[in-house]
């Protein structure tokens, strides 16, 4: 047995660890009904369990710009390898808890993903307002 195939079988060890539901946009390209293109939002997974961490406290970057008190952080999403997220695709990141909506956190942005046998890792970054 390869080392490949025995981490493959690790993976349900891995989507145990699954506690949050993910939604992801990306902005593509559409054709409105009079022939002309655009681009819009459009849902390419819905409902895909994932784990969220953060990278680290050093990441956190809290600045003031004008009034307003924005938060920044960089968070890194875990989920299967087997969803195709791109460079600048929106996540909206949900925690339920006896189906009941307990946190929604949206990111901006997402770099390109660290692919693994049992997992993949995306970092993203979060924009808020305190």
């Amino acid at each position: 047995m390869t080392i490949r195939k025995l981490m493959t079988t690790a993976t349900k060890s891995v989507e145990r660890l699954y506690d949050r539901v993910a939604t992801i946009k990306r902005y593509e390209e559409y054709e409105k009904p009079n022939g002309a293109t655009s681009q819009q939002w459009i849902t390419k997974y819905a409902n895909i369990p994932c784990r969220l961490s953060t990278v680290g406290m050093q990441t956190l970057n809290n600045v003031v710009q004008g009034e307003a008190n924005q938060i920044v952080y960089d968070a890194k999403l875990i989920l299967s390898p087997t969803v195709d997220i791109l460079a600048g695709d929106e996540i909206t990141v949900q925690l339920f808890e006896d189906g009941e909506l307990m946190l929604n956190d949206e990111f901006t942005s997402a770099k390109e993903s660290f692919l693994y046998v049992t997992h993949q890792e995306v970092l993203l970054k979060k924009k808020g307002y305190a």
